[in-house]
């Protein structure tokens, strides 16, 4: 049973001949039913955001709580952003049914110069990944519900370095874990406040005054296109205590998938008929995966069996895994045969014993 929920805001950002379009839009990860934003055995968490631009509302970036519609609800809409221009969105956070950790993720952040004009040409002849998400700025912090950066409130990026290729590129932040703040109980509201800056953004933690500067933007971005993906997570509390947002927070034990009640946790083309063998370097002649996770002992036979539930973590999308299956495929493939299994062995034991939200 799945207690846990993610949802995915895509996020798109364009700039053209001068000007910037910048587009988030909601959509869903992790087969969540349309419709619904968040909605699972153990908890239900819902949005509402308010928007505004240089400091005026923005009526189609506001909404009250609500479930969020995929293509039509925007965090951000804009299609004439200039140098200097920037902008603010508070989203509130609503858990229902269950205490939750809540943590905010940043994936798949990409570029690319989508044409070239003459005056970019001038200072940029490529067609490469483009320059947008390194004039880009964003500053993000825990707020209160009015909408204003204020003295004593936590900041969660852009305290120093603010351009999305750092603060947006595969990061994780903690709006409340078991290390820093607290969780979301049940009835709770809980506020992010996000404001991004078509230039130089500057954050005075002295003051809470927050500034933007677009005389620093060339040439170079522009034509350009950037997207990023951001995720709410939502952990449950209670039955997770120790929970962190970082190192993706969940994982599920060898234990667990070689039962054969749990075998349809097991995702394509991963089956515990698979030869150990087609997956990985032949560390274990002859041996399926279901008999590498159920043999006993140590050394290389303890990681072959944390390595198999890496596997089968990485490849499930209703785990938040450290690694993906690539990732852990070459892990082991780089070590075998000589290297030091234990090391290895660790580190996936330790990211499978994280919390199983199966």
């Amino acid at each position: 049973m799945r207690a846990t929920t993610i949802t995915k805001i895509v996020g798109r950002i364009l700039l053209l001949a001068g000007v910037f379009a910048l587009v988030a839009f909601a959509a869903f990860a992790r087969g969540v039913e349309p419709g619904i934003t968040f909605a699972t055995e153990g908890i239900d968490l819902k949005i509402d955001s308010e928007a505004t631009y240089n400091g005026a509302p923005v009526p189609s970036a506001t909404w009250e709580l609500k479930d969020l519609v995929p293509g039509s609800d925007h965090f951000f809409n804009f299609n004439d952003i200039k140098p200097g221009d920037y902008g603010e969105n508070t989203i509130s956070l609503h858990v229902k049914k269950s205490d939750a950790w809540l943590c905010l993720d940043f994936d798949n952040l990409s570029g690319s110069d989508s044409e070239i004009n003459e005056p970019e040409s001038l200072a940029d002849q490529s067609l490469d990944d483009g320059e947008l998400a390194d004039v880009l700025e964003f500053f993000a912090w825990v707020d209160d519900g009015d909408n204003i950066f204020e003295l004593g409130e936590r900041p969660l990026f852009g305290t120093t370095t603010q351009t999305a290729s750092i603060v947006l590129d595969d990061t994780t932040y903690s709006i409340g874990d078991a290390k820093t703040g607290s969780s979301s109980s049940v009835g709770e509201s809980k506020y992010i406040g996000i404001f991004w800056c078509a230039g130089n953004l500057s954050v005075n933690l002295n003051t809470a005054e927050i500034s933007c500067d677009g005389s620093s933007i060339g040439n170079e971005a522009q034509t350009d296109i950037m997207t990023v993906d951001v995720s709410i997570r939502a952990e449950p509390a209670k039955e997770n205590p120790g929970f962190m947002c970082t190192g993706r927070g969940e994982g599920c034990t060898p234990g667990y998938f070689k039962q054969e009640h749990h075998f349809d946790e097991w995702m394509p083309p991963y089956y515990p008929t698979t030869l150990f063998s087609d997956v990985f370097e032949n560390a274990f002649p002859g041996k399926t995966l279901l008999e590498v996770l159920k043999q006993g002992g140590g050394g290389l036979n303890a990681l072959g069996r944390q390595t198999v539930a890496a596997l089968l973590n990485a490849a499930s999308s209703n785990v938040y895994y450290a690694y993906t299956t690539d990732e852990v495929i070459n892990k082991f493939n780089s070590l075998f045969p000589g290297g030091n299994y234990e090391i290895l062995k660790n580190d996936f034991e330790t990211q499978n014993t994280i919390f199983c939200p199966l």
